[in-house]
């Protein structure tokens, strides 16, 4: 009787344990900027009745969007990964937790690493910094103001309800994911 219940115990935590673990959407199937920007565009032209010109402009617009989103994905990765292997060079010269401490501490002193980084490399992050948060703003104002040029104001109008939407539909899934 022991014997089972244990076994039961254990089966119960070890699928709770699988069945918690984060699902990564594979590379190859993530897709490309153009394929992004192409979806994107038709269901614009779906929910605002876009004509050809506005499609077009649409496009160079979202097109400019993706790469410079691109272009700063791969930066921010590369400048994470040499931060990390930095500290990683820095743990493996230690002799112990308080002389690595003490290499950290130098390496912020003198510039080399932030405490910004260390907290990301933790996984602790108290929200994004005024820097993020503002450039995020910035080009969401530059954003509207094109798409104010492109549309007419009864699709700037549907427009913008669209992308209100989309906010709260993604404040939830930040909320439901952060639990």
């Amino acid at each position: 009787m022991k014997k089972a219940v244990f076994l039961l115990a254990f089966i119960i935590t070890v699928s709770s344990g699988f069945s918690q673990q984060k699902k990564r959407v594979p590379q190859e199937n993530q897709m490309n900027p153009e394929q992004r920007t192409t979806l994107a565009v038709k269901k614009l032209t779906l929910a605002l009745d876009l004509d050809k010109n506005q499609i077009e402009e649409v496009s160079t617009l979202f097109t400019e969007m993706s790469k410079k989103r691109k272009v700063k994905g791969q930066l921010v990765r590369k400048e994470g990964m040499m931060k990390r292997k930095k500290m990683m060079k820095m743990r493996k010269a230690s002799k112990d937790g308080a002389d690595f401490k003490k290499k950290v501490a130098k390496a912020i002193e003198e510039g080399e690493l932030e405490k910004k980084d260390i907290a990301k490399m933790r996984g602790r992050r108290k929200g994004s910094n005024f820097d993020a948060q503002n450039n995020a703003l910035d080009h969401m104002i530059s954003m509207q103001s094109e798409m104010k040029k492109i549309l007419t104001k009864e699709q700037f109008a549907t427009y913008k309800k669209i992308q209100k939407h989309r906010m709260k539909k993604h404040k939830k899934m930040r909320v439901k994911r952060s639990r």
